[in-house]
């Protein structure tokens, strides 16, 4: 197995500050791990596209799911020059209250792209099981 890549960690940390995010129920720190033209491609919905659409669109998820959201890289792959990444992993939550929850879990695509010596999400792309 070859070692981490610097991009691969700095990719990985990025999502750790993703993941706070959502822990913190802060939905304008999730969009700026995007991209500013970042895009989210969710079935049955138009395409949620720019920092403010996504901010919007994780407060709804926020607000719906009760502290619920958990999701994680299962492989990051970083292109020879270091300018793309693409990261596949999964993805769960509840949504309801305890008189009627229901699961929801799926696999998502997120592909990075450098910008400005920084890694943002490009594209984020949810597949629900």
């Amino acid at each position: 197995m070859s070692p981490t890549s610097n991009s691969e960690s700095d990719i990985r940390s990025a999502i750790d500050v993703w993941l706070a995010a959502v822990r913190a129920n802060d939905a304008a720190k999730i969009a700026e791990v995007h991209a500013e033209d970042g895009r989210i491609l969710v079935a049955g919905a138009p395409v949620i596209a720019g920092r403010a659409a996504i901010a919007e669109f994780w407060a709804g998820l926020l607000a719906a799911t009760n502290d619920t959201v958990v999701f994680g890289p299962t492989t990051i792959d970083v292109d020879p020059a270091e300018a793309m990444a693409f990261e596949v992993g999964t993805y769960s939550f509840k949504t309801g209250d305890a008189g009627g929850e229901t699961d929801n879990s799926g696999k998502y695509v997120v592909v990075w792209k450098k910008i400005a010596g920084e890694w943002k999400v490009s594209v984020d792309s949810l597949v629900a099981d």
